[in-house]
C-alpha cells in the first residue's frame, strides 16, 4: 500500500492571485546489468515541463556560450542529457499533439498549426485519441496541466479537463506576457506582428476565464508550485506538465528581468534572455519545491522544448550548431533540449548519444507508472531500457511528416523532401555524422538509398491517415536552395 503524503501546512489549494470572470510514493527504477526495467510496479511522481520554441543553443549546458541557465544547468548534472533528441513537429500544435499522446501525430491526420477556422475546429484532438494523462488518471494519478494546451480547438470534449486532467489552469494557445506593462518593462514588436497587440491573456481556470495581473511565466511557476501543495494532499502519484509559452514571442519581459541581463546590448536579444532567465527562474522553483517536500528522489522530472526557435527572431534565439528554424523540417526546428532526471540516484550514463525522440517520454512515464502493457499502443519507447545499454538503438527510424513535406533519420542518414517555390519537389540527402550543419546535400550521389529511405517512409505513412488540417506555407533555405515549408 502506497504511504500518505502528508499535508504541507502552506497554501493547498491550486490558486494564484486571479479573479474569476464567469461562474509519494517510492523510486520507480531498479537497474541491473546492461538493461533497465522497473522490478514491480512502483509509481513515481512525474513532473514534465515544457519549454516553448527554445532553441537548442539557447541553453548553456548543451551550448557554453548560450544564456545563462544555472537552474537548467544544475538539472542537466542530475538528469540524463538526451544529445540527439528530436520532437515530432517543427511547430507547437502538431508537436504537443505527438507529445500528449505518445503517438505521431499523422496517425490522427494532426499534421499542422491552425492555418483558417476549418484549422481550428480539427485541431481539436480526435476522441478516440488517449493521452499520457488519461492513462495515467485511469491508473490513479492525480494530474494536472499548467499552461500552454494549444490542442482545443473549438469543438466539445477537447477541453483539458476532458483529456484526462483533473486540474487544469492555462491557455489554449498564444497571448501576452504582461497584462499590464509597468515603468522599465519592455514590450517588443517582431516581424509580422500587429502593431497594437491585444492585452487579453485567455487564461481559464477549471475551463471558467480567468484575468491575471502579472508576468506569465511568474503566473504559470506560482501555480504549478500550487498544483505541487494541493498533490501533497492526495494520497496518489502525481502527473504535473507544466507547459510554458516563454520564451515564444511576443518578446516581452519586465524590469526585474532585464536588470538581470542589463549586459547584453541587443534590445531584442536582451529581451529574450530575460524571458530564458524567467524560464530558468521556474524549473528552479520547481525543483526547489519537489526537494522541500521530500518528494524529488521520488520523482521522474523531464524537460523538453516543442521545437526549435523561430527564424523572426534569429538574432535573439539559437538552434545552433544547427540549420533550420521552427517551421521547417532542418534539424534546428526539430531538436530539442531533452533531459530526464530519474527517481532515486542518478540513473544512466550523463550523456545519451543515440537518437530519440519527444514520443519517448510517454512511454517512459507509462513504463515509470506500472503500465508497460500499454506500450505497443505507442509509437515511443522506453528510455528506462535502454539509456544503460549503449549497444541497443531504440529507434531504428524516425519520421516527419508535414502535409507534403517529409523526413526521415535512419542511422546518419536523414533524408527531407520538400516542394520547391517554382514547382516540383526537391530531395535533400544529409550525412548527420559528417554534416550536422545539412550544407552537402548527397542526394545526387546516392540515389538507391535515396529511394531505400523513401519506400521506408511511405510503409511508415501507409498506417497514418491524411491531414485533417490545411496549414500554412512558408518559404526557407535547404542547403542554400530556397523551398516551401509547410507549418
Amino acid at each position: 500500500m502506497m504511504p500518505a503524503l502528508r499535508p504541507d501546512k502552506g497554501v493547498v489549494e491550486f490558486l494564484s492571485p486571479v479573479r474569476l470572470l464567469a461562474p509519494a510514493i517510492v523510486a520507480a527504477a531498479l537497474w541491473s546489468g546492461s538493461s533497465t526495467a522497473y522490478a514491480e510496479p512502483r509509481r513515481p511522481n512525474v513532473v514534465m515541463i515544457i519549454a516553448d520554441d527554445l532553441g537548442v543553443g539557447d541553453v548553456r549546458y548543451l551550448q557554453p556560450g548560450a544564456f545563462r541557465t544555472p537552474n537548467l544547468d544544475k538539472l542537466a548534472r542530475e538528469s540524463t542529457v538526451f544529445s540527439n533528441a528530436y520532437v515530432t513537429a517543427a511547430v507547437c500544435s502538431p508537436s504537443r499533439a505527438g507529445l500528449h499522446t505518445g503517438r505521431y501525430q499523422a496517425r490522427f491526420g494532426h499534421d499542422f498549426n491552425p492555418g483558417n477556422a476549418k484549422d481550428l475546429e480539427e485541431m481539436s484532438l480526435p476522441p478516440g485519441v488517449e493521452t499520457v494523462a488519461g492513462r495515467l488518471k485511469r491508473a490513479g494519478y492525480f494530474t494536472g496541466l499548467v499552461g500552454k494546451w494549444h490542442l482545443e480547438g473549438r469543438r466539445a470534449g477537447a477541453s483539458p479537463l476532458e483529456r484526462g486532467f483533473d486540474q487544469y489552469f492555462g491557455f489554449a494557445s498564444g497571448g501576452s506576457y504582461i497584462l499590464n506593462p509597468r515603468e522599465g518593462d519592455i514590450v517588443l514588436r517582431t516581424e509580422g506582428e500587429p502593431a497594437e497587440r491585444t492585452r487579453s491573456q485567455g487564461f481559464s481556470r477549471m475551463g471558467l476565464p480567468v484575468e491575471i495581473d502579472g508576468y506569465k511565466t511568474d503566473v504559470l511557476t506560482t501555480e504549478a508550485l500550487g498544483f505541487l501543495a494541493k498533490a501533497a494532499t492526495e494520497e496518489r502519484p502525481f502527473f504535473m506538465v507544466l507547459a510554458h509559452h516563454a520564451p515564444h514571442v511576443p518578446l516581452e519581459a519586465t524590469k526585474a528581468y532585464l536588470d538581470r541581463v542589463k549586459h547584453i546590448q541587443d534590445p531584442q536579444q536582451r529581451v529574450y534572455a530575460a524571458m530564458v532567465t524567467a524560464l530558468d527562474d521556474s524549473v528552479g522553483a520547481v525543483l526547489k519545491d519537489l526537494d522541500r517536500r521530500g518528494l524529488r528522489d521520488d520523482t521522474l522530472v523531464l524537460f523538453l522544448s516543442d521545437n526549435g526557435c523561430p527564424p523572426y527572431i534569429a538574432g535573439a534565439c539559437s538552434n545552433a550548431p544547427f540549420s533550420g528554424h521552427k517551421r521547417d523540417l532542418g534539424e534546428g526546428g526539430i531538436r530539442s533540449p531533452f533531459l530526464i532526471s530519474w527517481p532515486g540516484s542518478q540513473r544512466g550514463p550523463r550523456v545519451y548519444k543515440q537518437p530519440v525522440i519527444s514520443l519517448d517520454l510517454a512511454a517512459t512515464v507509462l513504463g515509470a507508472a506500472g503500465l508497460s502493457d500499454q506500450l505497443s499502443e505507442l509509437d515511443g519507447v522506453d528510455l528506462a531500457r535502454y539509456v544503460n545499454a549503449a549497444s541497443q538503438t531504440p529507434h531504428q527510424a524516425l519520421f516527419w511528416r508535414a502535409g507534403t513535406d517529409l523526413a526521415v533519420r535512419r542511422q546518419n542518414w536523414k533524408l527531407i523532401q520538400v516542394d520547391l517555390p517554382e514547382g516540383g519537389r526537391r530531395s535533400f540527402l544529409f550525412d548527420l555524422k559528417r554534416d550536422p550543419r545539412e550544407q552537402e546535400d548527397l542526394s545526387a550521389a546516392q540515389p538507391a538509398l535515396v529511394r531505400e529511405l523513401e519506400a521506408e517512409w511511405r510503409s511508415w505513412n501507409a498506417r497514418n491517415i491524411p491531414s485533417r488540417m490545411q496549414g500554412r506555407v512558408t518559404r526557407t533555405r535547404i542547403a542554400g536552395v530556397e523551398v516551401q515549408a509547410r507549418y
